[in-house]
């Protein structure tokens, strides 16, 4: 795929999810949601869509898939090396993404039969909602594996994106509006700018990071994009495993270390200390971005800043855009739940 085509599928992609996003769910009182008090909020009408969930089933799933690998299910590990056992845990990992939805639906129906935005004479309501949700869910999973980014074995981070740039231009206004008003001081605005652009260059260093090591070990052919995933799926491990109540640093550390020493190809003793001292300063920057992120959310109300893991999950994307004329990491073309457990 050319860089044409790939912005051109992206750009259609997110059409598309845009669209799902302002479609309500089935039963949603329109009249009663134009009302003042709904309006107000720009964002409550992805709230209320068919694709309100949006990826959270899909990232407990993979959590929850790699919680199992790391502590149980050994066979997992091996995916790579048999097939079946690769489509049969993708297979899984669908099944379980399909029932968070269905279950996060039901509480979904649940919270807005109590309120006004659903019809007096709506009936099935909440079948209505899960079937909705569960459907829009499996039309995500169908649109990640559409897109392909160099060094991302699927679509799933830059689909990831996507609600995040669709709504910089209703974050950027809002900003503008809150300093115009006094709301907030305009020295926010250079503390957001000096983080943004302190963690765009972390990530940036990052990912050259882990180029060097990866081509310098020669775990990876020279003409050859390293897996970025492990640039990502890290710390969202960990904050989707914190959901679980399982330790923050019993995850991130051991996932980095697993997926360095899961590289197909064997490499020298000082190689493979080369790999996992960069994995551990990786780590340490992503944990860094986290705390920042945090600290920053806490404290500036400008909503400009995606995010510590939008900020990953973004300029990945824009890397793996720039690579678009090099060859894609091997196994791009495998579905992305077992790629993404693979990194």
């Amino acid at each position: 795929m050319d860089l044409r085509q790939m912005i051109i599928t992206f750009a259609l992609i997110g059409i598309v999810y845009a669209l799902g996003l302002h479609i309500p769910l089935p039963g949603i009182d329109l009249e009663a949601f134009a009302s003042p008090k709904y309006s107000v909020d720009s964002d409550m009408l992805s709230r209320i869509s068919i694709l309100a969930l949006g990826l959270t089933p899909l990232f407990a799933a993979l959590g929850l898939a790699e919680i199992a690998r790391l502590i149980a299910f050994s066979w997992l590990k091996q995916k790579d090396e048999q097939d079946r056992n690769t489509v049969l845990g993708a297979a899984i990992v669908i099944v379980i993404a399909l029932a968070v939805a269905a279950m996060q639906a039901y509480a979904i129906s649940g919270g807005l039969g109590a309120t006004p935005l659903v019809a007096d004479n709506m009936t099935g309501f909440t079948m209505l909602t899960i079937a909705s949700c569960v459907g829009a869910t499996a039309f995500t999973i169908f649109l990640s594996d559409r897109i392909r980014i160099a060094g991302l074995r699927d679509g799933l981070w830059p689909l990831y994106s996507l609600p995040i740039l669709l709504s910089l231009p209703n974050n950027v206004i809002a900003s503008v509006e809150m300093t115009r008003t006094g709301a907030v001081p305009s020295t926010q605005w250079l503390i957001v700018a000096v983080y943004l652009v302190l963690s765009v260059a972390a990530v940036v260093v990052t990912a050259f990071l882990w180029r060097s090591a990866c081509h310098e070990a020669g775990t990876i052919a020279e003409e050859t994009i390293e897996p970025r995933e492990i640039l990502i799926w890290p710390p969202v491990l960990a904050i989707t495993a914190a959901g679980y109540v399982l330790a923050f640093f019993a995850f991130i550390a051991p996932n980095v270390i697993a997926a360095v020493q899961g590289l197909r190809l064997e490499v020298k003793n000082g190689a493979n200390i080369r790999l996992i001292a960069i994995a551990s300063i990786i780590a340490f920057i992503q944990i860094l971005l986290l705390v920042s992120g945090a600290l920053v959310s806490a404290f500036i109300q400008l909503p400009l800043s995606p995010g510590s893991i939008g900020i990953i999950v973004l300029t990945i994307t824009a890397l793996g855009f720039r690579n678009w004329d090099t060859v894609e990491v091997e196994g791009s073309s495998e579905p992305h739940v077992s790629a993404q457990t693979a990194s």
